[in-house]
């Protein structure tokens, strides 16, 4: 069984933006390993009607990331313990050397995190940015390492008109995520300050299910790419 490593930048973007993938990988017998740079405590949402205050929104998203990680069964929740909001001002190589402390740990053979330019929130961009750069150091320490592989979530638009967003279409790696979207949503509600708010989400089982796609996508940080592939590991 291989290892992989998500890095994010906040609790939720495991779950709402891959979650399918994860749960997917885990449950398959794999080594998922999440590492969240953020507890997520400049967040607009408290939970309706509001269930936290600023000061207890960071200890209330840990516990929910933890609720989350269980359903997705990650059993390794790690966190670089910066403050939210605050990830584009921190020293860069620091926070680099944090990413690449944890990929030496952990010894990946794929490594999830944003896109730098595509991530949309700057914290999402400034993460990937240091994952990437972390990567590369990652695959220059020996011949093992250098058969890791690095890949970008991907929103469903980028994935279907690749070449719109500067990408080419055989980059795009789709993975059949249908059976286990029952954990997905079982993450989804764990994350309730943030998912309360969509009412779709606390709907029946089968109805909240029908919400969820049949596959989430992944962009291939580096050639040569493998079109049509449906792995990442």
């Amino acid at each position: 069984m291989a290892t992989m490593l998500a890095v994010f930048a906040h609790p939720d973007d495991e779950t709402f933006i891959c979650g399918g993938t994860l749960a997917k990988y885990a449950y398959e017998g794999h080594r998922v390993v999440l590492v969240c740079a953020t507890k997520g405590e400049m967040g607009r949402r408290m939970g309706i009607p509001p269930a936290a205050t600023r000061e207890s929104l960071p200890v209330i998203r840990e516990q929910e990331l933890k609720k989350a990680c269980e359903a997705l069964r990650i059993n390794d929740l790690r966190f670089l313990g910066i403050r939210d909001k605050l990830l584009e001002i921190q020293p860069f190589d620091k926070l680099t050397q944090s990413v690449l402390d944890h990929m030496i740990d952990v010894k990946p053979a794929a490594v999830i995190t944003f896109h730098e330019t595509l991530g949309g929130h700057p914290d999402h961009c400034t993460i990937g940015l240091a994952t990437t750069t972390a990567f590369q150091m990652y695959q220059e320490r020996t011949e093992d390492y250098a058969k890791a592989k690095l890949f970008y979530v991907c929103w469903p638009e980028a994935a279907q008109h690749a070449r719109q967003y500067g990408l080419l279409p055989e980059q795009i790696t789709k993975i059949e995520v249908k059976p286990y979207n029952s954990y997905k949503l079982q993450a989804f509600r764990a994350h309730k300050t943030q998912s309360e708010i969509d009412k779709w989400v606390w709907k029946r089982d089968k109805v909240s299910l029908k919400k969820f796609p049949m596959y989430e996508y992944f962009i291939q940080a580096h050639a040569p790419y493998h079109s049509h592939t449906d792995s990442l590991l």
